[in-house]
């Protein structure tokens, strides 16, 4: 299925990529550290594939839409098992695969081509009825998800001249300048590619997933879970291999933990080291360890609290933060201080570094505040009411209270926290970004703009976001490394908005019979299809 591999360098440089072109960074940029080497056949299960069963899995988190333009639920994840994208970025291989785009090339530093896979059709059920995806459908897809207010594309549209679709089987990508994350936006996730018939049929898609992936919907309910099963006629007749997946919404963790015991479900996301032991004993399980790279924060909104305007404020609650303790009470050391860009990617600032950056110092931070005239900072902590969330802003809220800073917490479920989030509408908020592939969203995310461009926090720093200019239009790993510890270190010194926390490790606990999977954040691996039981 996929065939010649390149070096990213070489690749980005003018190189002709074609499907399964092995990327140095699968994300824009940054290598994982760790992980297969490049160009190696992702692992394979003991014996021949078996076809058929159904892979369960639970969660606590509600599927609130099926729209990949929106949604940032778990139907973002089945989603990616739905729809198709032009590329695949993989978190089990450092290496870009292509989906609905066959091959690809980049003509200059500006300009690219994809040449769009035949045979790749729309799941065959009403009103698309099964036809054929063509490029057209690409477009439309990327102009829908552009003209979503608060759709996480992290300035795509500033990058982005035009595209256009000369025929069916090709698509032009022209950038304004070079841009070192395009292939990393191409295989997001949100770049799913939506039939324009379904989106004017049910005039959104937060209940209906009609895509080219190689599973199909079956069943939805927001909060129940979600059932996909095998698409026959997706374009690589080799897999699926599974029948179907299905997703359960439990209301707690004990409850996953008692399904994942009885055998109900096939995998448990453990969300931390003893969770993860206590279910150890179950017979024909294993455990395995890694980044979660869902890294926390607390964010700091100088225009809802005017204060935070100053940067000795910030400093003070920076320096007011118990990092360590939280990792300790939370996690019981199971996790990893984190700069801007987390540990898993080779443009980390060293450990030693940020762990020096992350000294807590009471004093200093209680005379930063009497110097700037806040003795009695006080603000609101938003967070939402699932996972750790409120037991990170609680401990903030204690960390802070030794500076003689007052944080009341405001305590939301996942759906008004979302809204709230996206407009901004809060004083401080903490919480833990999705699992990023790289290391792209995590630096842009401190532009002055926010984390989607919109996202205006009322701090302005004209030499940061240059330098994150830089990173961003930067080809080269080196120099690009480089100009990446550059800004984090500059970061860390102007203390905010965005303060990064930490990175907890996780804990996929498995029964044996799954095959071909990945432990990895997004639980089976990014875009993995090749999974099968040996049961039966």
């Amino acid at each position: 299925m996929y065939k010649r591999r390149l070096s990213r360098r070489r690749f980005l440089t003018g190189a002709a990529a074609v499907a399964g072109v092995g990327l140095a960074a699968a994300c824009g940029g940054s290598k994982k550290k760790g992980g297969m080497t490049p160009g190696q056949t992702p692992p394979a299960g003991n014996g021949q594939p078996k076809r058929g069963a159904v892979v369960r899995m639970a969660t606590t988190a509600p599927a609130l839409s099926l729209d990949p333009h929106t949604d940032a639920t778990l139907g973002l994840v089945a989603d990616m098992y739905m729809y198709g994208h032009m590329v695949h970025p993989t978190d089990w291989g450092e290496r870009m695969y292509g989906d609905l785009a066959k091959s690809w090339e980049l003509v200059d530093e500006v300009n690219w081509v994809f040449h769009i896979r035949q045979g790749a059709h729309f799941h065959n059920v009403p009103p698309v009825d099964g036809r054929e995806a063509v490029a057209g459908d690409i477009v439309y897809s990327f102009k829908r998800l552009e003209s979503i207010p608060g759709s996480n594309l992290v300035g795509w549209s500033d990058w982005i001249d035009r595209y256009e679709a000369p025929d069916d089987r090709t698509l032009t990508v022209h950038t304004t300048k070079p841009y070192a994350y395009t292939l990393l936006n191409m295989g997001s996730p949100r770049m799913a590619v939506v039939p324009k018939e379904a989106v004017d049929t049910f005039s959104d898609l937060k209940s209906n997933a009609i895509g080219t992936g190689p599973f199909q919907l079956k069943s939805w309910d927001r909060n129940t879970g979600i059932e996909v099963e095998r698409n026959p006629n997706y374009f690589d007749p080799e897999i699926p291999y599974l029948d179907g997946l299905e997703w359960s919404v439990m209301p707690d963790d004990s409850a996953i933990q008692a399904a994942f015991r009885s055998g109900a479900v096939d995998i448990y996301g453990a969300p931390d080291k003893v969770r993860a032991n206590s279910v150890s004993s179950v017979s024909g399980a294993s455990a395995q360890r890694f980044l979660n790279r869902a890294y926390a924060v607390l964010v700091l909104n100088a225009v809802r609290t005017p204060a935070f305007k100053d940067q000795r404020v910030r400093e003070a609650v920076d320096l007011a933060l118990d990092r360590e303790a939280m990792i300790q009470k939370l996690f019981l050391g199971d996790a990893e201080l984190c700069g801007p860009v987390g540990p898993s990617w080779d443009t980390a600032l060293p450990a030693d570094e940020i762990k020096k950056a992350y000294t807590r110092d009471i004093a200093r931070s209680k005379q930063l505040l009497s110097a700037a005239g806040q003795e009695n900072l006080s603000f609101k902590l938003l967070c939402a009411s699932y996972a750790d969330n409120p037991d990170r802003a609680t401990i903030i809220q204690q960390n802070l209270k030794d500076a003689g800073i007052n944080v009341e917490l405001q305590t939301e479920e996942i759906g008004t926290w979302l809204s709230d989030m996206y407009a901004v509408n809060y004083e401080a908020d903490t919480f833990a970004h999705l699992a990023y592939l790289g290391d792209g969203i995590p630096l842009q995310s401190h532009y002055s703009t926010g984390f989607n461009r919109a996202m205006f926090l009322g701090i302005t720093d004209a030499e940061v976001d240059s330098l994150l200019l830089q990173v961003q239009t930067t080809i080269d790993d080196d120099a690009r490394k480089q100009l990446a510890w550059d800004v984090q270190r500059k970061i860390l010194q102007r203390h905010g908005p965005t303060l990064v926390l930490y990175e907890p490790y996780g804990y996929l606990v498995a029964y044996d019979h799954i095959k071909n999977y990945t432990p990895s954040p997004w639980i089976f691996g990014m875009y993995r299809y090749d999974m099968w039981l040996d049961k039966g």
